[in-house]
């Protein structure tokens, strides 16, 4: 899944590359054949080498199946529960292999066929080490019988001189937009601003994302967000780069209004990404984006998900700005220390 420099495969690999030198030599990164090209540029103290690349779901598993072999430490980003039960099914790994296998789990796997494989691949959850990045995570691993499961941060760094407190400039939807994030809130709080004659500043990344799962569904949405004719509107059709991703969260308001049955447990690193840049959000109240909001005061938690209560928030912390934007420098400190990427390192090195 790997496929250009920046997003979230990207700058998992490059967090954890900036931070593991003493506990890595290098790490081998296994990709869409059109990373090698870009993938030294991922590294930092630690070389990130590019493996045999992969395209699909077979030569994902090839893939796993070599390094178990190897007897290397193996880490599967974003894994879901047929990674374990194809580790399971890899039987000449035995249990050596599975020792070294780390699998990174971003969201509970909650649905049947998930808890279905899961249950099956018996070896796996005896032996492989289970990431979990948030507590809801790490209850489900355990509850589904996993034996050897962590709670680590999930690994980010801000990039460096970043200003803080810095002046308003813009709210932002960053990341590709998904209704499941927000976007037909935010869209509708294009067409009150409209309708209000406002000019304040709003920038949506509008490239597509996961086109196959969700494009088809949110064309409708984003064709609405243009018809609203906001003239403080600007929208991005194309992905930033890593330095123009970090750029815009300076002065910005993040806008993260994500649905709670979506993203109860799961980090959401465009809200970690903003506050570690010192950018204030508004975030859903029984999400982990609400929580950690809440937790430095660094915005403001909706409790009501919707348009006239998102245009309420965004009111509400333009009045106050300086002290939101104080409050975001803080968490800032706070949170780089807490999701410090040799966390992850040390993690799957004491495993394996």
């Amino acid at each position: 899944m790997l496929r250009g420099p920046s997003g979230h495969y990207a700058e998992f690999v490059r967090a954890v590359a900036a931070r593991a030198d003493g506990v890595f030599s290098e790490i081998r990164v296994v990709a869409d054949p059109r990373a090698r090209d870009f993938l030294p540029t991922l590294g930092g103290p630690v070389p990130v080498l590019a493996a045999p690349p992969a395209a699909g779901t077979r030569a994902e598993l090839a893939a796993i199946g070599a390094s178990l072999r190897a007897r290397t430490s193996t880490l599967v980003l974003t894994a879901n529960a047929s990674h374990a039960l194809a580790a399971d099914w890899i039987s000449f790994a035995g249990r050596d292999g599975l020792s070294r296998l780390s699998l990174f789990v971003h969201w509970p796997l909650s649905k049947p066929p998930a808890r279905l494989a899961l249950a099956l691949g018996a070896r796996t959850r005896r032996h492989a080490l289970f990431l979990a990045p948030t507590r809801g995570v790490r209850e489900m691993l355990e509850t589904a019988g996993c034996a050897r499961v962590a709670q680590v941060a999930y690994p980010a760094t801000r990039s460096a001189n970043t200003p803080m407190r810095a002046p308003f400039r813009h709210l932002l939807m960053a990341g590709a937009a998904r209704i499941n994030k927000g976007l037909d809130l935010v869209a509708g709080l294009a067409e009150r601003f409209a309708r209000e004659g406002r000019d304040t500043p709003l920038l949506v990344q509008v490239s597509p994302k996961h086109v196959d799962r969700h494009g088809s569904r949110e064309d409708a949405v984003v064709a609405r967000l243009l018809a609203a004719n906001y003239r403080g509107l600007v929208a991005d059709p194309k992905a930033p780069d890593r330095d123009e991703y970090a750029a815009r969260f300076v002065g910005s308001l993040v806008l993260a209004p994500y649905e709670r049955a979506k993203f109860a447990d799961g980090v959401s690193g465009i809200v970690l990404d903003a506050l570690l840049h010192g950018a204030p959000c508004i975030a859903t109240s029984g999400t982990w984006a609400g929580d950690v909001v809440a937790r430095f005061g660094a915005g403001i938690v909706l409790a009501d998900r919707s348009e006239a209560a998102l245009a309420d928030a965004v009111d509400a912390v333009l009045a106050r700005w300086d002290s939101f934007a104080a409050r975001a420098a803080e968490a800032s400190d706070a949170l780089a220390a807490e999701h410090d990427p040799r966390r992850v390192a040390e993690a799957i090195a004491a495993h394996g």
